[in-house]
């Protein structure tokens, strides 16, 4: 594993909840109560779902590529080229992560070690587009 392959997989498993493991394509898969969020290829890609509006946003303003294999689908590629590519990866794993707690809260009983993830809170600080606001269901201006 590279540097940066490392520093990844040590930062998102480090997040409430987020069980870390091998991929069924190679790599590394992160997921969240049983449901993968990403997955990291041997330093040079991240893959990430999100819902098609949100996707469709983050593609728009160029922060991710239509998936490698599945344009057509939710999911987006992200390649890793330099230190900023890291940033980058983190960035878009916690959005499907973040998404993915949001969700996970909409159920009766979401996983007790997520009680200390403030969404809103943590989107604020990504600071998203508008348009990213509006694909998780924000208000654009209050966010």
């Amino acid at each position: 594993m590279t540097t940066t392959d490392s520093d990844i997989t040590t930062e998102v498993g480090s997040w409430p909840g987020v069980t870390v493991g091998p991929h069924r394509f190679a790599g590394t898969e992160f997921s969240l109560d049983g449901r993968e969020f990403g997955h990291l290829h041997a330093g040079w890609q991240v893959d990430v779902p999100f819902t098609r509006r949100l996707r469709d946003a983050l593609v728009a303003e160029g922060a991710a590529a239509e998936h490698h294999l599945y344009p057509e689908s939710g999911w987006v590629t992200y390649y890793l080229d330099s230190e900023a590519g890291s940033a980058g990866a983190v960035r878009l794993l916690r959005l499907s992560y973040l998404a993915r707690v949001a969700a996970l809260r909409r159920r009766a009983d979401p996983p007790g070690e997520l009680e200390g993830v403030d969404v809103a809170a943590e989107l604020a600080r990504l600071d998203p587009s508008d348009a990213v606001r509006t694909a998780f269901g924000l208000d654009p201006v209050e966010g």
